[in-house]
């Protein structure tokens, strides 16, 4: 999506190599494997010391959010993708984000217009643009969805999709 729009850097974020070329192929163009002391400084370096404009954090655990804060530009927004444990304790300090006006927002299935927005993805689809074949990592019969689950928790998929009647 930020690629579609024309936003530049994209810089991925993930402890595993292979996601990060992934990424690159869906049109992040840096890929970050670091520790959280090193990210922020090299995101400074990447953006001439503004950090970011947005952070999307996919990752389901709050220390992700909390580097996502760290890691935007004063009038920055983290949009939280990834879904914590219901119980996942993040820390968040209300002074910075006050101060510095952050904000957060959460997204589940993020916010489609069904009746615009289908026609469009479909239509970037069609022409090439959107990638959504390349992000289905496995196919898994409903008989398989403990494995399909297993998969995604390991780190090891992108995403997995449970076909019915297989």
């Amino acid at each position: 999506a930020a690629a579609q729009v024309g936003a530049s850097p994209i810089i991925a974020m993930d402890i595993r190599q292979d996601k990060l070329e992934l990424a690159r192929k869906f049109g992040a163009s840096h890929g970050l494997q670091m520790s959280d002391e090193q990210v922020e400084i090299r995101i400074g370096e990447l953006t001439a010391g503004r950090l970011a404009d947005f952070a999307v954090v996919t990752a389901g655990a709050g220390s992700a959010i909390e580097l996502g804060i760290r890691l935007v530009r004063r009038g920055g927004t983290v949009v939280a993708v990834g879904m914590p444990a219901a119980d996942a304790p993040t820390r968040l300090d209300m002074g910075e984000l006050a101060h510095h006006g952050k904000r957060i927002l959460g997204s589940k299935i993020g916010w489609a217009v069904p009746r615009t927005d289908i026609p469009r993805l479909s239509s970037l689809y069609r022409d090439g643009r959107l990638k959504l074949d390349e992000l289905v990592s496995g196919r898994y019969p409903l008989a398989g969805i403990n494995d399909a689950i297993a998969s995604s928790s390991r780190g090891e998929a992108i995403r997995n999709v449970v076909v019915l009647g297989e």
